[in-house]
């Protein structure tokens, strides 16, 4: 039997039908798992986002922990050095009262504070400060006692003022209560001790004391200070006259 023309040219038509919708099925399934894919890609991308995102806020919350690290460190050795422990023997000593007062007043820079009742030793101590001219001038605050029994015994001396206030352009006053010892340099160091600025104070007695860097506590030695000079009379020549004549006695 004689197969037409036309049912060749149909089976042909069939057979690539048959293979196009095969192909378009097959690209379905593939366009399936591609879309899959994508899904599961962009799935990724977001849990990668997100980690970066956290990671990065860790990586900040690292860097916030070490300069808050370096802080404490930092704040430890500040503590550490806050406080030194002063003395006064008649044996050498690593940290003298005497020591530590001449070392820091070489470093002054604005202004010192200084409260003794007795005074005959100041002057060498101050070798070494920085005297400055006109109004870069530091100064220089004394607060002291003017007694005329301290005077005839020596622990007052009336010259050692003079050259503070002529030499140093020290403002001085007195307070007859006062009992306290204390150097405030620049209200950055406070060294308070039993030592009074006399020779003995400086280098003979047994005295004991502090060396205070922390900055709470010098600007409450400050505070002090100037609440006792309110109170405080302003030490001239003629207040020492009516002392030594016996006009306050």
């Amino acid at each position: 039997m004689e197969i037409s023309k036309e049912i060749i040219e149909l089976t042909k038509k069939i057979r690539k039908n048959r293979i196009t919708l095969k192909q378009i099925e097959e690209s379905k399934i593939n366009k399936e798992a591609l879309e899959t894919q994508v899904k599961g890609l962009k799935k990724d991308i977001k849990i990668l986002k997100l980690n970066t995102i956290k990671q990065t806020k860790l990586l900040g919350e690292i860097k916030e922990l070490n300069e808050e690290n370096k802080g404490l460190k930092l704040d430890l050795k500040k503590s550490n050095n806050a406080y030194t422990f002063i003395v006064t023997t008649p044996n050498e000593a690593s940290e003298t009262v005497a020591g530590e007062i001449s070392r820091e007043l070489s470093q002054a820079q604005k202004e010192v504070l200084i409260c003794s009742p007795w005074i005959t030793h100041l002057v060498d101590e101050l070798s070494n400060f920085k005297k400055k001219e006109g109004d870069k001038r530091i100064k220089l605050k004394i607060i002291t006692r003017l007694v005329k029994e301290d005077i005839k015994r020596g622990i007052t001396d009336l010259e050692k003022f003079r050259v503070l206030k002529n030499d140093f352009g020290a403002e001085i006053r007195y307070n007859n209560n006062l009992h306290a010892k204390m150097i405030i340099i620049d209200n950055l160091v406070a060294i308070i001790s039993s030592a009074n600025l006399t020779k003995k104070g400086m280098n003979v007695n047994y005295e004991a004391g502090v060396s205070l860097k922390n900055k709470e506590m010098v600007e409450r030695s400050s505070q002090f200070f100037n609440d006792v000079w309110k109170e405080s009379e302003l030490l001239t020549e003629q207040a020492i006259e009516e002392v030594l004549s016996g006009k306050e006695e």
